[in-house]
């Protein structure tokens, strides 16, 4: 199967919402790149400073590139995605750039590996490409290894990264986790590598699932997660102490009510994939449903929410 890659040249003030319109439409996987990059001193883990090719990155703001197969990817849906991109508010159409290309499907795996190094997503972890080699800092750094394929969540994107935090200050060992959306399986992983035991696994995509089941099998734990296709938690029987989503917006506002009823008490709903402009309604919605909220995190326009389970 072939891909096509989409390149979208925008102003930074924008670059959230049209990332979100990307996952809104299906895109499988979104790359960033941020002209304010090049003015940036970056250091690997020895602390040297290397440099990015300037011929990377657009000269002024921000070139989102997402990937869609060519079954999705008609001309019908390129018009709509382009005209739904046209009409967001705050869009410098002077700067606005749309372009596309197709990609053969070896070749989109390869794409990856020119963005996606060894890195510290947050104080305990560690996300390392299958490709390459790390060896860790200290015993207490537990690394992720991972191979996004054809599905979203590397561990750079801010909204993982929150989650990330957010696991490793409410998840406990003792704890049951769902994890909503999974993606490439990071957030499970983590779960993993904290002691959780049970651990379930949904995501829509069943191409997303076989990727974080080849992902489970890297961290040697796909005896340890259970990983099923699953649209949200609709048919979801059993019950959870932590409920995990990093998912667009709008999908985790259809699924706030089945996630309080998915929840032991006490237990925590961590959810991110909202941008700022959303994150309100979603705070107020998990209000009425019976969350009480214990944190609200921002990084980059996005926006990360944990709420408890206080009473039925």
């Amino acid at each position: 199967m072939n891909w096509t890659e989409v390149s979208i040249v925008a102003n930074h003030e924008v670059s959230p919402i049209i990332t979100n319109v990307l996952e809104d439409y299906g895109s499988n996987g979104v790359v960033i790149e941020d002209s304010e990059d090049l003015t940036r001193d970056f250091e690997d883990k020895y602390g040297e400073i290397y440099a990015l090719n300037a011929e990377d990155y657009p000269t002024h703001g921000v070139r989102i590139k997402a990937y869609f197969n060519e079954i999705k990817y008609t001309k019908d849906f390129q018009v709509k995605l382009v005209q739904t991109l046209r009409d967001i508010e705050g869009l410098d159409l002077g700067l606005f750039r749309f372009d596309e290309q197709t990609i053969k499907e070896q070749d989109w795996e390869n794409e990856w590996k020119h963005y996606f190094h060894p890195f510290r997503a947050s104080e305990k972890f560690t996300i390392v490409p299958s490709w390459e080699t790390y060896q860790r800092e200290d015993d207490s750094e537990l690394c992720i290894e991972l191979d996004p394929g054809m599905a979203f969540g590397t561990g750079d994107h801010p909204t993982t990264s929150m989650c990330l935090k957010a696991i490793e200050a409410y998840v406990k060992s003792s704890d049951s986790v769902i994890d909503v959306g999974t993606g490439s399986g990071i957030l499970s992983i983590a779960a993993h590598l904290l002691g959780v035991k049970r651990i379930k696994a949904l995501d829509v995509d069943e191409m997303a699932v076989r990727v974080a089941k080849e992902n489970f099998q890297k961290n040697n734990c796909e005896n340890a997660i259970e990983a099923v296709p699953g649209n949200l938690l609709k048919e979801e029987t059993e019950k959870f102490d932590v409920v995990i989503a990093n998912i667009l917006a709008h999908i985790i506002e259809e699924m706030i009510d089945d996630a309080y009823n998915t929840l032991n008490e006490s237990g925590y709903f961590i959810t991110s994939g909202i941008i700022e402009e959303k994150y309100e309604a979603i705070v107020e919605h998990m209000k009425h449903s019976g969350f009480e909220i214990v944190s609200i995190k921002h990084d980059n326009s996005w926006v990360c929410i944990v709420g408890q389970k206080v009473s039925d």
